[in-house]
């Protein structure tokens, strides 16, 4: 159980692992057998004493249960059900130790994971139905949960209702317990996400005053700070909270500071508000105070020089950035941010603004170039930026683009032991099928009216998602195929294949994906720009779809798009249902 729960062996892909594993199952379980099913096979096992040697009864152990759940619930969320099969397993085989706060907070840290708020409080109300007793560790995982989830007034109900010095009457489920450094901590980074640094700021004295102050503190008061734009109060924490550190260099490796994960957040606050001298003065004062940057830090300051068209001194850091001696693949972020600047907020029609984004872009494939040379391998974000900044070209490179993925997908494989190139493996996701770079392509095809190859860039897709469908609708509304969007719409957006609870995809027909507000956004608006009766009125009917069936509300954009068609000249808008429409959408603006 330990071996085949390890996180080594549920995430690897090795045929050797495959072996392993299809090596204690039956040629008709191959299809579907993980590490995590053969895992909970042999906990069946266990449980009913078949296949198991010895014909007594075995005592069985709360971690036996426990590996298992942690395996499926740290997968994804859809390996959450095979989760709840283990907790059921344990519940209803009476030689099985009771359900406890360990096995509650494996669940409720994965549901929290996962932003689902509904299964966090359900996991809740099933503890408490089995009379669990929490502790500090499933509260803390509360607490954090609700954190995530966005919740954190609920978060704070819990901390208020669980910590000595509350009077609070809340949920009688929570007993008294003693906080510790992480609930301080965990409550601390819920404030820190909305930027409420005052409340914060007096949470801190309490912590400061109970001795449980530590490094994860500073780090979530800053980044409170931060959020807040108090750059100041965030400058005089780390003034009197940096911690002392010594780096030990016997054994080669490179150690972060405890506090650079603050000094970080600190620099990119100030680049993201303009003030670029400051967070360049920030980074001189982290040397003197003995923090170094490391390669987060160089990405944010690189990139807010690109984008300042401060090209020299972005090359100057990354030139720093090269002498810290970190592993190649740590440095392409730092490129990719420097080339994302450069092609960023510098595109316009006119003469002038396309000269200077065709500059960018010759910029931006030489510093690709010296990727390569410095054997600094380019990843999808890499090749997608590139190809957006070719597509946004006039008239856009497109054929360039699919040149560049072409030879970026030939040279990243790696190579034989003879030194040949390996053409049935690419280690880093670099081809035409990518998700991310055929999204990319899609979008650059659209802008060269070329709605042909954006269908075949589509198509390429094994998964597409809502992202990828947005764009090809985007690129077929853009050159005037409002029918081919509409087609491409009715292909794979259907409410039953989606809901299905069992899905099936044999082929691309059978591939259902969810939409969103953009996708319903695009469509809308396009059909009311025909200004005609017959399209306002497949656009009431979207609206609604939109609503009733896949339970997507309008935002603003939406909402001001469909009044502005509505209310404009025209043969719409007049008669009884226009007008109900319009007052519909209305209501919903308000909301």
């Amino acid at each position: 159980l330990r071996a085949l729960t390890s996180n080594d062996v549920n995430s690897s892909r090795s045929s050797s692992t495959l072996r392993s594993v299809k090596a204690i199952t039956s040629s008709n379980d191959e299809q579907w057998i993980t590490p995590s099913n053969a895992a909970f096979r042999i906990l069946q096992r266990l449980v009913t004493g078949k296949g198991v040697r010895t014909a007594q009864r075995m005592a069985l152990d709360e971690r036996d249960f426990n590996m298992v759940l942690h395996a499926y619930a740290a997968l994804s969320q859809n390996q959450m059900h095979s989760a709840h099969r283990v907790m059921a397993l344990q519940e209803r085989t009476t030689h099985a130790p009771p359900l406890s706060a360990v096995a509650y907070s494996i669940l409720l840290k994965a549901y929290g994971r996962w932003k689902d708020i509904k299964n966090v409080e359900m996991s809740i109300l099933h503890a408490q139905r089995n009379s669990v007793v929490p502790d500090i560790v499933m509260a803390n995982t509360v607490v954090d949960a609700y954190v995530n989830c966005g919740d954190v007034d609920k978060a704070r109900e819990i901390f208020q209702i669980m910590t000595e010095e509350s009077d609070a009457k809340g949920d009688a489920y929570w007993p008294l317990l003693r906080p510790n450094s992480r609930t301080f901590n965990t409550i601390l980074k819920g404030m820190a996400e909305i930027g409420d640094v005052n409340e914060a700021m007096e949470l801190s004295k309490i912590v400061e005053s109970k001795g449980l102050w530590d490094h994860v503190t500073t780090n979530t008061l800053v980044k409170a700070a931060v959020t807040a734009e108090e750059f100041e109060m965030a400058e005089d924490i780390l003034s009197m909270h940096t911690a002392s550190f010594s780096v030990d260099t016997a054994n080669g490796r490179h150690v972060n500071h405890p506090n650079i994960e603050a000094y970080t957040e600190l620099v990119n606050g100030y680049a993201k508000a303009g003030h670029l001298d400051k967070g360049l003065g920030m980074m001189q004062l982290m040397r003197k105070r003995g923090v170094e940057p490391n390669e987060y830090t160089y990405t944010c300051i690189v990139g807010a020089l690109a984008r300042s068209n401060k090209v020299r001194q972005a090359k100057k850091m990354i030139e720093y950035a090269l002498n810290l001696n970190l592993p190649r693949k740590k440095l392409t972020p730092i490129y990719n941010a420097f080339i994302s600047g450069l092609l960023s907020d510098n595109w316009s029609d006119n003469v002038e603004g396309q000269a200077s984004h065709a500059a960018s872009v010759i910029d931006a494939l030489s510093m690709l170039q010296e990727m390569q040379d410095l054997n600094i391998r380019p990843n999808v974000v890499t090749v997608s930026v590139v190809i957006d900044g070719l597509g946004r070209c006039n008239p856009p490179r497109c054929n360039d683009a699919k040149d560049l993925v072409q030879h970026l997908e030939f040279t990243s494989r790696p190579k034989s032991a003879t030194g040949y190139t390996r053409p049935d493996v690419n280690a880093r996701g670099i081809s035409l099928s990518n998700r991310k770079i055929a999204t990319a392509l899609i979008r650059a095809y659209g802008r060269g009216n070329d709605v042909e190859s954006a269908m075949k860039a589509f198509r390429r897709i094994s998964v597409p998602d809502v992202v990828a469908l947005n764009t090809l609708i985007d690129a077929c509304c853009r050159c005037d195929q409002l029918k081919i969007a509409l087609e491409v719409f009715g292909k794979y957006v259907s409410f039953e294949r989606w809901n299905s609870d069992i899905p099936t995809i044999d082929s691309a027909d059978d591939i259902a994906i969810k939409p969103d507000v953009v996708t319903y956004t695009t469509l809308i608006s396009s059909l009311l720009q025909l200004k005609s009766k017959a399209a306002t009125k497949r656009a009431m009917k979207m609206y609604r779809d939109m609503k009733h069936t896949w339970m997507i509300y309008p935002d603003t954009f939406l909402v001001d798009t469909i009044l502005s068609a509505m209310i404009s000249s025209g043969p719409i808008g007049f008669n009884d249902d226009d007008v109900r429409f319009t007052l519909t959408v209305l209501r919903d603006g308000e909301f």
